[in-house]
């Protein structure tokens, strides 16, 4: 909320969602694809509050908002939106009141939040992880034993003492966390080497070894995990893709992104938002899922599976790429 002077006028927010919508992942009252922007409806504490992240797996999605409410819409047929009591699709907003995500701290609780096709894994202030859904190849991060957790449960410590958790990423089937002190660490499907090696789906939380920079950040692709420094060194690392770089992900980066202010990544592709407002991109590019000639210069960026979206400094809202579904609008 605004409160800079009497007179100000509260914000109000909205919360509106477009593209596939097969399970109810777009929390607008149904279940058909929309080409066209729809307000969402249910549990949300809007327009009073604003929103910390949001997070889309493969037909569920969840959100952090600012006044530390979770919530969640779409299939949560194994748990994986984290709304307790229930096993069926939803197709509007739904709010976490489970016992671990909710209390008299509620809005210093929930930091985190990432989205594999069909699990969520989410941290709070003091870097406890919990996790749900389904994980057939360990993106659980419970070991071979767990593939399926109903509830939001809780992940073993993994951290040195002291140490937390700055940014959770996730592709399709794989999770890796930046830790405050420059490691990253990685669970999930690994055989193309996306979490370091030896190139194995990895059971429990691993560190990657032998990155030559401390990590700030990391993004997440179908089959590869990027890694990058600090802005003003530009350093970054690709992990993954073994034998099969056909969209030169690795081919075609760059040797340097100095100067990044956000970064992102779709199934193939990835794109670094400089400080200038440039977008740069490269990778997969059959979809034009790549920057579109004459793009103007951009705040901010999203990607998803083949698609992104950018926020201009104007204000204006642009997506382009693959569009089935209505996924660009």
């Amino acid at each position: 909320m605004n409160t800079n002077n009497s007179t100000s006028k509260p914000t109000r927010y909205k919360l509106w969602a477009f593209g596939s919508n097969g399970s109810g992942q777009l929390g607008i009252g149904h279940g058909e694809d929309v080409s066209s922007p729809q307000e969402c409806k249910g549990e949300i504490p809007l327009p009073s509050s604003g929103i910390r992240q949001l997070a889309a797996g493969g037909n569920h999605t969840v959100a952090i908002f600012n006044d530390g409410t979770f919530a969640s819409t779409g299939d949560n047929a194994d748990g994986r939106g984290i709304v307790p009591n229930t096993k069926h699709i939803h197709t509007t907003w739904q709010q976490q009141q489970q016992e671990g995500l909710a209390g008299e701290q509620q809005e210093d609780f929930v930091r985190h939040v990432a989205a594999t096709w069909s699990a969520t894994t989410v941290c709070d202030a003091e870097a406890n992880l919990r996790v749900a859904g389904t994980g057939s190849s360990g993106e659980l991060g419970k070991g071979s034993d767990i593939s399926v957790a109903e509830v939001a449960t809780p992940m073993d410590n993994f951290l040195p003492p002291g140490d937390s958790i700055v940014k959770i990423a996730s592709g399709m089937s794989h999770v890796v966390v930046v830790s405050e002190s420059g490691e990253a660490w990685g669970w999930g499907k690994g055989r193309k080497g996306q979490l370091g090696g030896p190139a194995e789906n990895v059971q429990r939380p691993r560190k990657i070894e032998d990155v030559p920079f401390k990590v700030v950040n990391a993004v997440c692709g179908k089959d590869f995990t990027c890694l990058f420094g600090d802005a003003s060194s530009g350093e970054f690392l690709i992990l993954g893709l073994a034998g099969s770089d056909r969209f030169g992900v690795k081919k075609n980066a760059p040797d340097s992104v100095r100067g990044w202010k956000q970064v992102a990544a779709s199934w193939g592709s990835i794109y670094v938002l400089m400080e200038s407002g440039e977008l740069r991109s490269w990778g997969r590019n059959d979809h034009g899922q790549l920057s579109p000639p004459g793009l103007p210069l951009l705040s901010a960026v999203a990607a998803g599976s083949e698609h992104c979206l950018g926020l201009t400094q104007d204000g204006r809202v642009l997506a382009w790429g693959w569009g089935e579904h209505g996924n660009c609008g």
